[in-house]
């Protein structure tokens, strides 16, 4: 048997026993593999989110929102078209309000509505532009959050770090074991023994010899809350939003996005823990998804506008679902324009990319690769793919909501989901190094100083890899024009 099959052998068997560890089933929705809900429900019950054609009388609170550069606000006419629809579809509807956070209309039906049929004719009036379900997203890992690998012992150090314009190496105790990083070959799973393919890394440490960020860079994550008392985020976390709770307090009660957010911008060279991608940046925590691991299509839409609107200069989405939807689309669509940089991940064990990673347009869709450089066996596929980065088998920091106090521990996880923090990071650097780059220029940068590494399989870009795995060495490193 050659090694790249016994390697994928044993990912699937520790996959395998870690999906039926006891005390990680999901405390509310839960998902099959494909992303489909077993319980059928796709979308939140019992609403619809409508959005009504413009009009050009504002009320004063539309024109003061637009004025501070924020979403639209609701006006007088689109107030009478929501008592309209409430009065013309009053059996199947209970009530209407404003969703403040997307500038949509959420409709809320009676028990036991046809959601999609209600929708089909509301979509016919002419004052409707669309009216959706609002789709539920579902975390992009494929590894159930909270299970803690034993501490590793630790081997030979890495290289120290030299002067400046060479490669830089951290000397954060888990860095030998970050393949993603630096691969030499190296045991990155002690348990296991599985090793690494040499060079099939980001190149991070030729990279940080150009830039190792800075702290005017802002991160937002879009996940499920991030723990900023962990001790590889410490003094890094920043001020967000709750918004399945609707408060200012985005703590993490699951565990996926402090990992996520520590792939991108742990603390680094600090003698403690994972090294990061971008060192400085700081984290702005979007609480978007609960702590099943699933999370309204609204509440992502509305994150993403809110990291717009207060500073982000990249947004991490590790979530995803496979339903279309305008208002996720225009949320997109929104913070693009404000120039930020929008990372997503493409999803697990779909036959295609999951959104918002599919609105090319506007995202950048990553896949996830392994320690020897090949496509990931759980990570979608489909011509939306961007790049690629590492996410089979992938360290970063633990945080359990059954251990609040354990904060200083770390774990591996696999997914799309961890593939996505290592291009966000990347972004950030690339933004710190040059920033009067335009979020177009940024992206475009990323693609296209990709190492094309299935080239001998599928040369050029390609559905699996997209233009290939990410290389921080040639995103950053200056080039002389002759």
């Amino acid at each position: 048997m050659n090694s790249k099959k016994f390697i994928f052998i044993i990912g699937i068997v520790i996959a395998f026993l870690l999906a039926v560890h006891p005390g990680f089933a999901s405390d509310e929705l839960k998902a099959s593999d494909n992303g489909k809900l077993i319980n059928g429900q796709e979308y939140v019950k019992n609403r619809v989110l409508v959005k009504f054609s413009e009009d050009e009388t504002p009320t004063a609170e539309t024109t003061e929102s637009s004025a501070r550069g924020r979403i639209p606000g609701r006006n007088a006419r689109h107030n009478q078209l929501a008592t309209v629809l409430s009065h013309r579809y009053r059996s199947e509807i209970k009530g209407v309000r404003y969703h403040k956070y997307t500038g949509y209309y959420m409709v809320e039906t009676q028990e036991n509505c046809d959601i999609a049929a209600l929708c089909r004719k509301l979509r016919l009036e002419p004052f409707v532009i669309d009216a959706s379900p609002d789709y539920y997203a579902v975390i992009d890992s494929t590894v159930p959050t909270g299970y803690e690998s034993s501490k590793p012992v630790l081997a030979a150090s890495c290289p120290a770090s030299t002067a400046p314009g060479t490669a830089i190496y951290p000397d954060d105790e888990y860095f030998q074991y970050q393949y993603a990083l630096y691969n030499t070959g190296q045991v990155y799973l002690p348990e296991t023994g599985l090793s690494g393919t040499t060079g099939s890394d980001i190149k991070a440490p030729a990279g940080w010899a150009w830039t190792t960020g800075s702290e005017d860079m802002i991160i937002a994550v879009i996940d499920s809350g991030v723990s900023g008392d962990h001790e590889d985020l410490a003094g890094k976390v920043i001020q967000g939003y709750n918004f399945v709770n609707d408060t200012p307090d985005a703590s993490d009660d699951h565990g996926h996005g402090t990992f996520a957010a520590s792939i991108a911008a742990a603390n680094t060279n600090n003698g403690v823990g994972i090294a990061g991608v971008c060192w400085h940046a700081r984290i702005m925590p979007l609480k978007t998804m609960a702590a099943s691991g699933y999370g309204s299509y609204s509440n992502i839409a509305a994150g993403i506008r809110y990291a717009a609107e207060h500073g982000a200069h990249v947004i991490n989405l590790s979530v995803g679902g496979r339903n279309p939807s305008p208002v996720l689309e225009d949320a997109c669509k929104y913070a693009y324009e404000q120039g930020v940089v929008l990372v997503c991940s493409a999803g697990n064990y779909s036959p295609n990319v999951h959104y918002p990673a599919a609105y090319d347009d506007y995202c950048l869709a990553v896949a996830a690769t392994g320690a020897d450089d090949q496509h990931a066996p759980f990570s979608n596929t489909g011509p939306e793919v961007d790049v690629a980065a590492p996410g089979y088998f992938v360290w970063g920091a633990r945080f359990s909501p059954y251990e609040p106090d354990n904060l200083s521990s770390y774990r591996w996880d696999s997914g799309t989901s961890f593939a996505c923090p290592y291009a966000a990071g990347a972004a950030a650097l690339l933004i710190s190094y040059k920033p009067f780059l335009t979020n177009a220029q940024i992206m475009s940068l990323i693609k296209y100083t990709a190492d094309d590494v299935n080239q001998d399989e599928d040369p050029g870009v390609d559905e699996f890899l997209g233009y290939g795995r990410l290389n921080l060495r040639t995103l950053l490193e200056p080039y002389e024009l002759n």
